[in-house]
């Protein structure tokens, strides 16, 4: 009677892993990658609210992140506020498959180098708060920051997901 207890719960024990595995398999590939940053950016770009509208920075500003190679990135959007006094900023890096955990730390570096620069300038009282909610997330294939107050940033990362999830 031991045996056969003994038996099942190993039984148990393996479809829970097998469950579990097949879980994470599924939800690695949760989210679709057919759009471009720029798609993507313009699917959700009404919750990037800005006064005085936007601008896209060019090609160049990959510098700022890495000076590695980086040729896994496949393409990428970063968009900023025009008025200085307003530091709203996304980022929307697409890669190659697989890869977006090797691009992550080099924009978590950026976002934090980003933080101290805007701490140091002592910015106005509202802008702070943006600094607070700045987050990078990956989704699939995309790596995204931020630097939006709590009420753009949760409905910015509402609209990725709803976008992207398959």
């Amino acid at each position: 009677m031991l045996k056969k207890k003994n038996i099942f719960i190993l039984i148990s024990i393996i479809l829970i892993l097998v469950i579990a595995v097949i879980v994470c398999m599924l939800t690695n590939k949760a989210y679709k990658d057919n759009y471009s940053s720029k798609e993507l950016y313009n699917l959700v770009s009404e919750s990037f609210a800005t006064d005085g509208g936007v601008r896209i920075l060019e090609s160049d500003v990959i510098l700022e992140f890495s000076e590695e190679d980086i040729s896994y990135l496949e393409d990428f959007i970063v968009v900023k506020a025009n008025n200085a006094k307003n530091i709203n900023e996304i980022g929307i890096f697409r890669v190659e498959a697989g890869t977006a955990k090797e691009l992550k730390p080099l924009i978590d570096k950026y976002v934090s180098n980003l933080q101290k620069s805007y701490r140091a300038m002592d910015y106005f009282p509202e802008e702070v708060e943006k600094i607070d909610f700045s987050k990078v997330t990956v989704f699939g294939d995309y790596v995204i920051y931020s630097f939006l107050n709590e009420k753009d940033t949760v409905s910015f990362y509402r609209n990725i997901e709803k976008n992207i999830r398959k």
